[in-house]
């Protein structure tokens, strides 16, 4: 047990490490809809993992001004200094899934990807409640030894599992 919390512990940490430092404002921001994000697969190989939010596809690394296109407003933003990056870290939480920025000269591309409940899901099909059974069936074995947690990791990207009593009970995208 005291693994698992250590797991859920360094999880947390790590994605609080990828947001901001210090305080910013809460902002609302805009967005329209527009035709779905290009898949992360090519030629039948797999080069980063995705997920998918209503048949849209959303990646690490995707330009963000593509993402909000496509999602449109989000249900709360908050942006402040970042503690690695030149510019600002933005955290944008959408219905089941909240998404992190890095700025990249005049841009911001994603940073990492949190899917929140069971409304969404990753490309292939696991959400947040599903057996770990599923998740081995889905992805393979792990290439992490850590008990409770499964990672994969594919192109510049690595999909990260918590799990509690052999349940998902989280679920991030981050850069490799």
């Amino acid at each position: 047990m005291n693994k698992k919390l250590l797991a859920l512990a360094l999880a947390a940490g790590l994605t609080l490490s990828l947001t901001a430092c210090s305080g910013g404002s809460d902002t609302p921001a805009g967005g329209g809809s527009a035709a779905p994000l290009d898949s992360a697969q090519t030629g039948g190989e797999r080069t980063a993992y995705t997920f998918s939010v209503n048949g849209n596809t959303v990646a690490v690394n995707d330009n963000m001004a593509d993402v909000l296109a496509v999602l449109g407003e989000e249900q709360s933003y908050f942006e402040a200094e970042s503690c690695a990056f030149e510019g600002l870290d933005k955290t944008y939480t959408y219905p089941g899934f909240v998404i992190t920025t890095r700025p990249e000269g005049e841009e911001d591309y994603v940073n990492s990807i949190r899917l929140t409940d069971d409304t969404v899901s990753t490309g292939e099909g696991v959400y947040i409640g599903s057996a770990e059974a599923d998740v081995t069936a889905a992805y393979g074995e792990s290439e992490s030894g850590t008990e409770g947690m499964l990672s994969y990791t594919a192109g510049d990207v690595t999909l990260s599992f918590i799990l509690e009593d052999g349940v998902v009970t989280s679920i991030e995208y981050l850069p490799a």
